[in-house]
């Protein structure tokens, strides 16, 4: 099974929390395949012996980051989120697909159903995007694609290498984020979708499954155990700026995901955590004040338009 991250040093912890939970999992022997521009030689090293350890290989693979030099990054969203996109031409040509994963997810079940998906002639297996298509529909009002359209989420993704190779234009693709730069909410994402809305095939939701609530209402009733997610999620992808290796996370599966982060935790961090219910709800009220003036504004100007 051939697997792809590109990420930066930061993202270092995260990416041994999501390889702990695959092998967890008991897969078949792993290649580990790195794209990145900024990981250290240390870590670097670490995930050699990591991999070796496990039955597995490791290619770390460096990308100058040229081609990229002025695409739009912004919060949480490095350059290397770009580098997926490379596969075709830096990953071997005797590989067939390889599959694409988030360093900020959690793996809780078979994966291979996945990575052995007929591609149906397509260049991308994926999964709709549950937040963008129920909730956020005007993201792809933004960017011109049709309300009817399944938006893609970029976390989870099986590339066909050959279709790849074959097909994928950078300048193209370049040419997308240029043009829609001002227009873009996730600029990789936004314009992997306008490139490829033609050439994905769709998986189901439990292999890319979204931690975040939707609603306050919601939220509470999951605390108040009074409602529970319907699926059982094989990857779990905690989406959004808050992750569950801070201390204010208070979105889905935390515990679960805790379970493989303390190992990796300091005494001292270990700690912290203990006193995670107190940050928790710190946050919880701060992003309540903050939500406040812009229901108020809503709600005034539905009062306007009735008068």
């Amino acid at each position: 099974m051939n697997i792809l991250v590109t990420l930066n040093e930061k993202y270092i912890r995260p990416l041994f929390v999501m390889l702990d939970s695959l092998y967890a999992q008991g897969p078949e022997p792993v290649d580990l395949y790195l794209l990145y521009s900024d990981v250290s030689e240390e870590s670097r090293g670490q995930l050699q012996r990591y991999m070796a350890e496990h039955g597995g290989r490791f290619f770390p693979i460096f990308v100058d980051g040229t081609a990229f030099r002025d695409a739009p990054v912004f919060g949480y969203f490095p350059k290397e989120m770009y580098y997926r996109f490379l596969c075709g031409a830096l990953l071997p040509e005797t590989e067939e697909r390889v599959l694409y994963l988030d360093p900020d997810i959690l793996i809780r079940g078979d994966i291979s159903p996945l990575y052995e998906m007929d591609f149906q002639g397509k260049a991308l297996v994926g999964i709709a995007d549950h937040a963008v298509n129920h909730m956020l529909s005007d993201k792809k009002a933004a960017i011109g694609l049709p309300e009817s359209y399944d938006y893609v989420n970029s976390g989870v993704l099986l590339f066909n290498l050959e279709k790849m190779r074959a097909d994928f234009s950078l300048d193209r693709f370049i040419g997308l984020l240029e043009e829609y730069r001002d227009r873009t909410s996730y600029p990789d994402q936004d314009v992997m979708n306008l490139y490829f809305q033609e050439d994905f095939l769709l998986a189901p939701r439990i292999y890319n499954f979204n931690t975040g609530y939707g609603t306050a209402w919601n939220l509470l009733l999951f605390v108040l155990k009074l409602r529970h997610d319907k699926e059982d999620p094989v990857i779990v992808h905690y989406m959004g700026k808050l992750k569950p290796w801070q201390l204010e996370y208070y979105g889905k599966y935390f515990k679960e995901y805790y379970r493989y982060l303390k190992k990796r935790l300091s005494k001292e961090e270990r700690r912290r955590f203990r006193l995670r219910l107190y940050y928790v709800a710190r946050r919880i009220w701060r992003d309540r004040k903050r939500r406040l003036p812009r229901l108020r504004r809503s709600a005034e100007g539905r009062q306007d338009e009735r008068t």
